[in-house]
């Protein structure tokens, strides 16, 4: 299927648009990859204050939900008419939504946005499913799953967490890198410490910081000449105790990021669980550094066995080990990294958005015959959008929600 234009494509993200997260990240990634290849994007999600950008719409109405391992913020009270009204005004091809099931902002999208074709992607993963978010899930469903053409998962660990009705449908797609920004160094690397870099949200529990500090400063008690540098948000947690050789650069720009990846030795990401790809092992693999990480499921497809030391988490003997290894044999730093490099470039994100675009036309084409069929048949909708759109119609006037849309995540629920 071809048009004569580039597409209207607007992707849904349920997380605070104002915070940094992986779901976040892989939105506004692909968003730049698409606009390359001349397609308009417009990415919209829950903001507690308006964004100056022009391609994103913020809605009030947030509340921070804690699963998985880590603080989620979540559009649970966005206000239905002011969702409906965005699609008034703006007409799209296609709606792309991450983490479909997420309440409530995704529920709102796709209802009033019937005359687009719809595409879901799914990049949550746990080993271990809780039943609230299980029931949730159930219901959700049943609602939303009939109104997709085409379903995605980042990996096949988030397949796997996906609901079962979903399962049966999911294309993978990965995650993307844009390798053009995450590169190797190209100066000689300077003589010194073997640098370590650790990237992730301190606070989170399931990232593993804590058996990395411990690591490391096991192996400067036993003399080792290595440093660590650690980049990330805090997360309501303390800063890292003060150590020789460890600097904690905070919440850093993605032009500094990719100077942090060039300016270190190996990559280690500790991570516990409940990770179901690591976007960072990517960046990292593109920027030619060699990988300790945990032998989790959302990593073993990632990363090349060439180019990546894998031990069991939470395991601080195993860590310590492997890299005491590979601090001993430096010859073998060059070439897991450029095994991870060659790894890396089949994720480049121009790849990854031919793959993305392709489904999406291919989710127009569906929902253009499934409409031409219900003009045919005299149904102007389904009879499913018909309830919602009343339900919607019912739903309190502004200043009944008013309370509602100010929670903007002082309210925290563990489900």
């Amino acid at each position: 299927m071809k048009l004569e234009r580039g597409l209207r494509i607007c992707q849904v993200v349920p997380y605070d648009l104002t915070e940094r997260g992986g779901v976040k990240h892989h939105a506004f990634q692909l968003a730049q990859a698409l606009r390359a290849r001349g397609d308009e994007v417009t990415i919209i999600g829950p903001a507690p204050r308006p964004l100056q950008d022009p391609n994103t719409f913020g809605f009030p109405g947030i509340v921070n939900i804690r699963a998985n391992g880590s603080d989620n913020r979540v559009g649970m009270f966005v206000a239905p008419w002011r969702v409906r009204a965005f699609f008034k005004q703006h007409a799209f091809d296609v709606v792309h939504v991450h983490e479909p099931l997420t309440p409530s902002l995704p529920y709102w999208a796709v209802w009033f946005s019937w005359a687009s074709a719809h595409v879901a992607t799914f990049h949550a993963f746990s080993e271990q499913t809780r039943l609230s978010l299980d029931l949730l899930s159930r219901v959700g469903s049943g609602v939303l799953r009939p109104a997709f053409q085409f379903n995605t998962a980042v990996s096949n660990a988030a397949a796997s967490y996906a609901p079962t009705p979903w399962r049966r449908s999911l294309t993978i797609v990965p995650n993307g890198v844009p390798t053009a920004m995450f590169r190797p160094r190209t100066e000689p690397r300077p003589p010194g410490p073997m640098r370590l870099l650790f990237v992730g949200r301190l606070g989170d529990d399931r990232k593993g910081y804590r058996y990395l500090d411990l690591a490391f400063r096991r192996l400067r008690a036993r003399g080792f000449d290595v440093t660590l540098d650690v980049v990330g948000e805090l997360g309501g947690t303390s800063r890292p105790e003060p150590a020789p050789g460890l600097t904690y650069h905070g919440s850093v720009s993605l032009d500094a990021l990719v100077s942090r990846y060039q300016a270190c030795d190996l990559f280690v990401a500790p991570s516990t669980g409940q990770e179901s790809f690591g976007i960072v092992l990517l960046e990292a693999m593109a920027t030619a550094l060699p990988l300790v990480c945990s032998d989790i499921d959302g990593y073993r497809h990632t990363v090349s066995p060439e180019g990546a030391r894998m031990v069991p988490p939470q395991d601080v003997d195993a860590l310590e080990a492997t890299i005491a290894n590979l601090l001993e044999r430096p010859h073998t730093w060059r070439a897991m990294g450029e095994a991870n490099r060659r790894r890396a470039a089949l994720f480049d994100w121009q790849h990854i958005a031919y793959q993305v675009r392709g489904l999406y036309l291919a989710a127009i084409r569906q929902r253009r015959m499934a409409r031409s069929g219900a003009r045919a048949l005299g149904l102007a909708k389904p009879a499913v959008q018909a309830r919602l759109q009343e339900a919607a119609s019912a739903a309190p006037p502004l200043s009944a929600w008013g309370q509602r849309n100010r929670i903007q995540g002082d309210t925290t629920l563990d489900v």
